[in-house]
């Protein structure tokens, strides 16, 4: 017999441009016709909803390597925002550093991962001079975006990376440029350091981090092409990310509730979150299914999921899991 949880699991694998919970499972599973029927909301998954293919692999390597049974495995910060996913690898064995600590632990013939968002020359380099075995998870569009920087400066361009100049994928790129760059996060830095060096004979480079949006690559470029005649662009924007945000930013315009999975210390699913609050005025962020309060479901007869490039598929399957128990508790409220 088929139960609800397993139902929804295999609901959530079903493919498309987006898995809709309520009506499509009625096409697949009439043993729980009844059941499903009897729900007041449909719920809607978007196609790109969990692990990027970047941070995916990231994932499989460390994972590969804790189970490998070697010596203890660390990684360098975070291996991905998302706290629940730290968590889990932590009880694996991995154990996070920081490679600008003093109290770093003797790491000389350890594993120690590259996460998916790069390091720096210089941190690199310090972690090879204490014996460390450096196990390289970059993602392989953030190399592209790092080779991309250092190109520019050996042409003789200045390199403008779009993005947070505290990211650690912005740092990575920077650190691997081999000179100069300028780091610019916003329309109005863009504005500014335009206005800041009008006038002056300098080939730009642009590259970007691979998680911003395709409209802040072409405003800032339309504001650096009006000023700067000699301008390069180096399109590092990640596919699997740009395509993520326009399916949630379509589902949203058509959902009462949008919920947004992932870790709050996430940048790409802040601003995956920002867009979608844009299209749908209630729009929830959470890092865990329990978070999920039954109010919100008041008055809502259609709910869009989606998560950040560092959400994992097991997070996505608890919240529609959770949404659906939420209902079912409304429904049963409702008829007693």
């Amino acid at each position: 017999m088929l139960t609800s949880r397993s139902l929804l699991l295999a609901i959530i694998s079903l493919t498309g441009h987006r898995r809709k919970h309520s009506s499509l499972s009625l096409l697949f599973f009439a043993p729980a016709m009844q059941y499903i029927w009897c729900m007041a909301i449909n719920i809607e998954v978007t196609r790109d909803s969990s692990f990027c293919p970047g941070v995916d692999r990231a994932f499989k390597i460390t994972e590969q390597m804790l189970f490998g049974g070697k010596a203890r495995c660390y990684s360098i910060g975070p291996l991905i925002h998302n706290p629940e996913v730290v968590k889990r690898l932590s009880m694996l064995g991995l154990e996070v550093i920081d490679p600008d600590s003093e109290d770093l632990p003797d790491l000389a013939g350890m594993n120690v991962v590259i996460r998916s968002h790069g390091i720096d020359t210089a941190t690199e380099k310090k972690l090879e001079s204490l014996g460390a075995v450096l196990v390289d998870a970059t993602c392989p569009t953030v190399k592209r975006a790092q080779e991309a920087a250092s190109m520019l400066v050996e042409l003789g361009y200045h390199p403008i990376v779009l993005g947070a100049a505290s990211h650690p994928e912005v740092r990575s790129i920077v650190g691997r440029a081999g000179g100069p760059v300028t780091v610019l996060e916003s329309l109005d830095e863009a504005k500014r350091w335009a206005d800041e060096h009008r006038g002056e004979e300098i080939k730009i480079g642009v590259v970007c981090q691979t998680t911003i949006s395709r409209d802040l690559l072409e405003e800032v470029m339309a504001v650096l092409e009006h000023d700067f005649k000699d301008i390069t662009v180096m399109n590092t924007i990640c596919e699997s990310v740009a395509r993520r945000q326009e399916e949630a930013n379509e589902l949203a315009g058509n959902v009462d509730l949008m919920i947004v999975a992932g870790g709050r210390n996430s940048s790409n699913t802040a601003h995956l979150a920002q867009r979608c609050a844009e299209e749908c005025v209630n729009t929830r962020l959470i890092e865990d299914p329990s978070e999920i309060e039954s109010d919100w479901l008041v008055g809502v007869s259609s709910v869009g999921v989606t998560g950040g490039a560092s959400t994992p598929d097991w997070l996505i399957q608890e919240t529609v899991e959770k949404l659906f128990e939420l209902e079912q508790e409304r429904e049963k409220k409702t008829q007693g």
